[in-house]
């Protein structure tokens, strides 16, 4: 759950609980504090309309306002390119592929992102349904966004669809929030070395690598 939204929310209907039995006006609301166009409002409970506006934020942001820097990385960038093809794996899954930058670069990878068309599969990791194991995984970016509990499920996902003894690229973000107005709701999770240690014993794989990255990031390697 977004807790700025769930917070900026509790607020509304307190200021104006008329909200809570005037759809319109709860639409409205919304659109004027969010940035956001929400048609549907409705909700068996709160939680399901926080939901629904952290998605909506998020697509808003990654699919008209948010520009890729990939280059700008020294250890998650194009440095990734000639790495994974010399290991020459037999696929890989680019999870929150954005303009799907690596396509055409990287040997045998498709591309996972719910909100930008480019991708070759629109999903989110956790709604992506599939029984094919990728002996590749990248998340440079992408596993950012919410609560631990969604964190954690987001990556025990990409380990679930990892072949065994494949490796996981992450780049991550400790809490900075963008610069671009569109971007002020969005949770961005603080990612911490050892919550990635702790993570990893949870889910049982091997780092190999962990390090600062460029443009204040955090950057790590998992082996399941």
């Amino acid at each position: 759950m977004n807790i700025k939204i769930a917070t900026e929310l509790d607020r509304l209907f307190h200021n104006s609980p008329w909200l809570l039995y005037d759809n319109n006006k709860l639409r409205h609301a919304i659109q004027s504090t969010f940035r956001i166009t929400l048609e549907d409002v409705s909700y068996n409970h709160i939680g399901e309309l926080i939901d629904k506006i952290d998605n909506e934020v998020l697509c808003n942001y990654f699919s008209k306002v948010w520009q890729p820097q990939t280059k700008k990385f020294k250890y998650s960038g194009l440095k990734l390119i000639d790495e994974i093809n010399f290991l020459k794996p037999d696929n890989v899954i680019d999870i929150g592929c954005g303009y799907n930058e690596f396509k055409g670069k990287i040997n045998n990878i498709i591309g996972l992102d719910p909100y930008n068309p480019k991708a070759d599969i629109c999903s989110t990791i956790l709604d992506f349904e599939t029984e094919e194991k990728y002996d590749i995984a990248l998340c440079l970016g992408s596993i950012n966004f919410g609560s631990t509990d969604k964190i954690v499920a987001e990556v025990a996902k990409a380990v679930e669809i990892t072949s065994p003894n494949g490796l996981l690229y992450f780049r991550v973000n400790p809490g900075h929030s963008h610069e671009a107005v569109e971007s002020n709701w969005i949770s961005f999770y603080n990612w911490t070395p050892n919550f990635i240690i702790n993570i990893a014993t949870l889910l049982n794989v091997t780092i190999l690598d962990l390090r600062n990255d460029s443009n204040n990031r955090i950057y790590f390697v998992l082996k399941k």
